[in-house]
């Protein structure tokens, strides 16, 4: 298996995890705050679109024509982003729920398709131009490496948000 192939399974199992996650929640609960939280599953989703969307297309080939048709990015960066600010959460029906998670499922589509059209020879290269340095990341290796840990990441906050609203963790597949 080669590098890339490596790094495409575990953006495909790591939004797999997630899929799980957001399959066990109602969407009519996903712009719910739970009590002592700062966030929402809407708000966790949308960020880990623009997130991949950065991470794993931007980063690695350039501005995906395909994304900015689908999402008006700069708006969702401004709601989803969260580097720097407190603010984790959106108001209720700011998307509604299905739009937002047949995006949330057609980036990742794109991210995938475009992995599967790269080999090792990149992944040492450097990110393609961004406005903003990369916070954790100078190579393409370490931006698709980035990418599945930080969804995985942000599965931790988005099961305990389940919990939260009275949908326990359930392990059975």
């Amino acid at each position: 298996m080669s590098k890339i192939e490596f790094l495409r399974d575990q953006i495909i199992e790591s939004r797999n995890f997630v899929n799980r996650l957001i399959s066990e929640l109602p969407q009519d609960l996903w712009y719910v705050i739970p009590e002592n939280t700062d966030s929402n599953f809407a708000w966790q989703i949308g960020h880990l679109m623009i997130s991949q969307n950065f991470h794993a297309i931007t980063c690695v080939a350039g501005r995906s024509e395909k994304v900015l048709e689908l999402i008006p990015v700069i708006e969702y960066v401004k709601l989803f982003n969260g580097m720097g600010t407190s603010h984790r959460s959106v108001e209720k029906d700011i998307i509604p729920t299905d739009v937002l998670k047949q995006q949330f499922d057609t980036v990742h589509e794109i991210c995938i398709d475009g992995l599967a059209k790269l080999d090792d020879d990149i992944l040492n290269w450097p990110l393609e131009p961004v406005p903003f340095k990369h916070p954790v990341a100078d190579t393409k290796y370490e931006s698709l490496s980035w990418c599945f840990k930080h969804e995985m990441w942000h599965s931790a906050e988005m099961e305990e948000l389940k919990r939260t609203l009275g949908y326990p963790i359930q392990w059975l597949r």
